[in-house]
């Protein structure tokens, strides 16, 4: 079976497992909410909305930040983060698209504009989604250590994989120095950690008597079903993989939270990452002449 053919066949697994998650939580959804009564609970946000956009965009701006340090690994002339962004936030909209891969797609076609080949613009798709991954184990592993749910060992065997991933990337990808690898790990590590902690705000928004366990446990259990998501090829986004994921995960270890408040809250977030994606994009145009500018 050649390459193409293998592709395909994966591609065509996400997308149904994608769509079947998305069905899954739909039904969930319709179950514990009407159409009012979920615009209804929209609106119980309303004083912390615009923090939690904030919140979300922060946190991509630091990813983008990582990935332009990225490219500068590879490029002699450098490159301004504004410039950085407006490739960014120009092709990140695409990933909504099926296939879950057109934001990269996007970005190997504009490697020339940005002083790059396409074998060098591969290579930093390939490092970016690498670090996404250890970024997402790393927070995920420090996360759980103010858990009280979590058994020592697992604890223990998060960080130890943790400190192994680490030391990994730091022996590829000889272009990048070692100290601009662990940086970069770093910031995607912070970035997707705001992830999780907009989906724990969301939630102990609407609890009684929250607590810092429940909150870090909201927190890596959003970032590994994102990561799940992320992974997944063919969805479109990641949509319905990463909701699914996270009920699916959230049930197993019986997190001692409603339904009605999970499934909110999930739909809430990817709501929430939509609207930045749509405003980052938009945001675009007003800049459109950065193209034109000097790169250095």
């Amino acid at each position: 079976m050649n390459r193409d053919k293998i592709k395909s066949i994966l591609n065509n697994i996400g997308r149904i497992l994608g769509l079947l998650g998305l069905v899954f939580v739909l039904y969930k959804i319709s179950k514990e909410y009407t159409l009012s009564s979920f615009v209804n609970k929209i609106s119980d946000f309303k004083s912390i909305f615009i923090p939690l956009i904030a919140l979300n965009l922060l946190s991509y701006l630091i990813g983008i930040y990582a990935w332009r340090r990225m490219m500068k690994a590879y490029t002699l002339k450098g490159m301004k983060y504004i410039l950085a962004y407006y490739y960014f936030a120009k092709t990140e909209i695409a990933k909504y698209l099926p296939g879950n891969v057109f934001h990269f797609v996007g970005r190997q076609a504009l490697a020339s504009k940005i002083g790059l080949n396409q074998k060098q613009m591969a290579k930093i798709s390939m490092f970016h989604m690498l670090t996404i991954a250890i970024g997402t184990v790393v927070s995920t592993a420090i996360f759980i250590m103010f858990t009280d749910t979590i058994a020592n060992y697992i604890k223990y065997l998060m960080i130890a994989t943790s400190i192994a991933l680490l030391a990994f990337i730091t022996l590829i990808y000889p272009t990048i120095t070692k100290y601009n690898k662990l940086y970069i790990t770093l910031l995607i590590s912070i970035s997707i950690a705001m992830q999780g902690f907009l989906l724990a705000i969301i939630v102990v928004w609407q609890l009684n008597n929250p607590t810092i366990s429940q909150f870090f446990m909201l927190a890596g259990v959003f970032m590994i079903s994102w990561l799940v998501g992320f992974v997944t090829p063919g969805a479109s986004g990641g949509l319905g993989v990463r909701e699914g994921a996270f009920i699916a995960i959230a049930n197993f270890i019986h997190l001692d939270i409603s339904s009605q408040i999970i499934l909110f809250s999930i739909f809430f977030v990817r709501f929430i990452n939509i609207v930045t994606d749509v405003v980052m994009y938009i945001s675009t145009f007003a800049i459109k002449n950065v193209e034109n500018r000097d790169k250095a």
